[in-house]
């Protein structure tokens, strides 16, 4: 009786998880595209440039941590205890105030000769206010975690992203001061520490403070987090690097390609702050999906049933690259479209086209490594994402420099390749999964392109007709094609009823 209500619990925490996820998505997809509206290229880049320093400081305060506390806490001898969760805290917050002052003390050394632009110096100073209240949250949250109670954690999402968008478009509208990259890194903080407050007053009137104490002395505790946090941030470490690296190379090498610097930090912006956002913007479902996806693997895994990780694999797999294929044959035909009428760029328009063929491998790689880390195989998925950003830096180092953004794209998506390949091997060798190649990826793409052209053709000629503008038609030309698209699906038995439930 027991079991069944912590499993109900556990799948009503996930969905809501997943939800709040979706949510958090949108508004951060939004927000993505008012940035691109009112900042300009130029300053986007600047204002992503900062969040490599970001990445790795989160990794070393955080990350580790968080899955260390969650783990301890899940643990019936140290669960519900206050003094867990206060080691957890207490360590967070003295690395986090650590890197936080070396960040403000150094951030002029950092802006020249690791990000290589100056303008950034302002940014990191404010940037270090954030670290001690993420690493509060995340501590807190990796607690709510262990308790198997997902509700405060994805409220804390959903409240970190309203009050950052409602502080920055308070001040756009208000005119307080000008409106730049600053005010984008103070929406951050404003965030943080709203979400900080409710996570702290969650804590507080939890089951915590009901429970008898612990005897295990802090310093062991501190001992049991540190053990399971260091190996787990190491990893974790090495990746937020390697990430770093590629981000600071990507205007470095644009710059040696022969575009002037603030035309690199533009592209760069456009590419890290418009693009890829809006790339990754349908693989929400799969990311979704890999929530879901993850304990359901383990369950079956532990219980040694094959042919439930086998059917279970390939059902996620095959809609993973479905949904590819869609977003693919959407981006190719309406990219600069899409572009122009989101974001008022033609750059923009043109490398969603270009980024195009990369979705399917993004989308499945996502899923591929929820199903290999739900084995317990993270080892696996760690080589093979280093194995994908090494392939990445070594196009932008060697290639860039010659043809420009097309040699990082085109790294870019052979890195994609490379890690779908990877993780589909390791799968498929030891028998956890089959790919039906010319059937999930070859046969969608042809139906979705024939529909997308002959509806477009038809909408061109009826927009002539009655005198409204082309791009009008190229994006109401989607909805007719992806129905058409749909019901070949349906009678090629691509999409099952069986599947979906």
């Amino acid at each position: 009786m027991g079991e069944t209500i912590v499993k109900e619990k556990l799948l009503k925490g996930t969905i809501f998880l997943t939800l709040a996820g979706v949510i958090v998505r949108i508004i951060g997809f939004l927000y993505r595209i008012f940035l691109a509206n009112t900042l300009g290229e130029t300053e986007l880049g600047i204002y992503q440039l900062v969040f490599p320093v970001y990445s790795i400081c989160f990794t070393l305060y955080a990350s580790g941590l968080q899955t260390a506390v969650s783990q301890l806490v899940s643990n019936p001898h140290y669960k519900y205890s206050k003094k867990v969760i206060k080691t957890g805290i207490f360590l967070s917050l003295s690395i986090s105030l650590a890197l936080s002052a070396v960040i403000f003390i150094f951030s002029d050394f950092i802006s020249i000769h690791f990000l290589f632009t100056e303008r950034t110096s302002d940014l990191l100073k404010l940037l270090a206010f954030i670290f001690p209240f993420c690493g509060v949250t995340s501590m807190i949250n990796g607690y709510f975690y262990g308790l198997r109670e997902a509700k405060v954690p994805a409220v804390t999402q959903m409240i970190e992203q309203l009050c950052r968008v409602g502080f920055v478009f308070v001040i756009y509208i208000s005119s307080i001061c000008e409106f730049s990259s600053k005010v984008a890194v103070a929406g951050l903080i404003a965030g943080e520490l709203s979400s900080n407050v409710y996570n702290l007053i969650s804590l507080k009137r939890s089951k915590v403070k009901q429970l008898g104490r612990l005897t295990v002395k802090k310093t062991k505790i501190a001992k049991a987090i540190l053990k399971q946090a260091i190996p787990l941030s190491g990893t974790k470490l090495v990746i937020a690097l390697l990430s770093s690296i590629e981000s600071v190379l990507i205007p470095i090498m644009l710059t040696k390609y022969g575009l002037s610097h603030d035309d690199s930090l533009a592209l760069y912006g456009v590419i890290t702050g418009i693009v890829l956002p809006f790339i990754l913007f349908p693989g929400t479902i799969t990311n979704s999906l890999s929530v879901l996806l993850l304990p359901e693997i383990s369950k079956a895994d532990n219980e040694n049933n094959r042919a439930r990780i086998l059917q279970t694999t390939k059902i996620t797999i095959k809609y993973s690259l479905l949904l590819g294929c869609i977003a693919t044959a959407i981006f190719l035909n309406f990219g600069k479209s899409v572009g122009i009428l989101f974001f008022h760029s033609e750059n923009a328009g043109k490398l969603l086209t270009l980024l195009a063929l990369s979705c399917p491998f993004i989308y499945v790689s996502t899923t591929l490594a929820s199903i290999i880390n739900g084995l317990s195989k993270t080892h696996i998925t760690f080589r093979n994402t280093v194995c994908g950003l090494l392939v990445r830096i070594l196009f932008l180092v060697t290639i860039t420099p010659r043809y420009g953004v097309y040699g990082y794209l085109f790294g870019l998506l052979l890195s994609q390749i490379i890690i779908s390949i990877l993780d589909s091997v390791y799968l498929i060798r030891h028998g956890y999964t089959e790919v039906e190649l010319f059937r999930w990826l070859v046969f969608p793409c042809v139906v979705l392109s024939v529909s997308i052209y002959l509806c477009r053709m038809f909408t061109q000629t009826l927009c002539v007709y009655f005198q409204y503008e082309r791009d009008f038609a190229s994006l109401l030309a989607m909805i007719p094609a992806l129905i058409i698209s749909f019901v070949f699906f349906r009678a090629a038995g691509l999409i099952r009823k069986e599947d979906l439930t």
